[in-house]
């Protein structure tokens, strides 16, 4: 294959798969800060639940360098910190899980918030031990008080889900790039076979849903 030619075919697979990416991070991006907005709203609100709702979705629209994923991250801890100064140590561990799932949802080659799950996994064993002291308190009030050891084990985000993130992603690439190399033949026309090409965009459609339905789920 010369030079030209090989240029001209590497050129028709990058140049969809580029615009695939930047439609998907475009995409993830506007829902992200959406949801954050709307979280803020609640927020303001004293309507913690909702808050936390929108705020969750934000961080499972997942997109490198958008920063409406840390910043609801950032407002989840608050709500945790609030509520927790209140007494509602089960929506403070609410608020609390919601960014470590969030982060671990959107984990593939890596995983991103590092920092921010190893914080939150202290804060989680810290408040598991003290809804654990409040139940035995209100239990057994004229008990005298025993502390209640602070290790407590996590629960894990849902693997089958980040798994199906994975295999979406991979497959939707995958099947672009399969698109362009069986349904494309011929040296200097392009002569697509309709059953190829609707089975090629039927799959890149399928792993494409596969995709965002994982990073909704995870």
């Amino acid at each position: 294959m010369s030079k030209q030619k090989y240029a001209r075919f590497t050129l028709i697979i990058v140049v969809p798969v580029l615009i695939g990416l930047i439609m998907v991070w475009g995409r993830a991006f506007y829902g992200s800060m959406k949801a954050y907005h709307q979280g803020e709203v609640y927020l303001n609100e004293d309507q913690y639940i909702r808050a936390i709702t929108f705020f969750d979705r934000s961080m499972h629209w997942y997109t490198p360098f958008s920063p409406y994923v840390h910043r609801s991250a950032e407002r989840l801890w608050e709500i945790s910190i609030k509520t927790e100064e209140q007494g509602d140590i089960r929506l403070a561990l609410i608020a609390t899980r919601t960014i470590r799932r969030g982060f671990y949802a959107a984990r593939s080659f890596y995983t991103p918030g590092k920092n921010w799950i190893n914080k939150c996994d202290l804060k989680i064993n810290e408040l598991m031990r003290l809804e654990r002291n409040q139940k035995e308190m209100q239990d057994a009030p004229t008990q005298q008080y025993k502390p209640i050891p602070a290790r407590q084990k996590a629960t894990s985000p849902s693997t089958l889900w980040s798994i199906i993130v994975e295999i979406g992603f991979l497959g939707w690439i995958g099947s672009v790039i399969g698109f362009i190399m069986f349904a494309c033949k011929g040296d200097r026309k392009v002569r697509l076979s309709a059953s190829q090409g609707v089975a090629w965009a039927s799959l890149a459609l399928i792993f494409f849903g596969l995709w965002l339905i994982g990073m909704m789920k995870a």
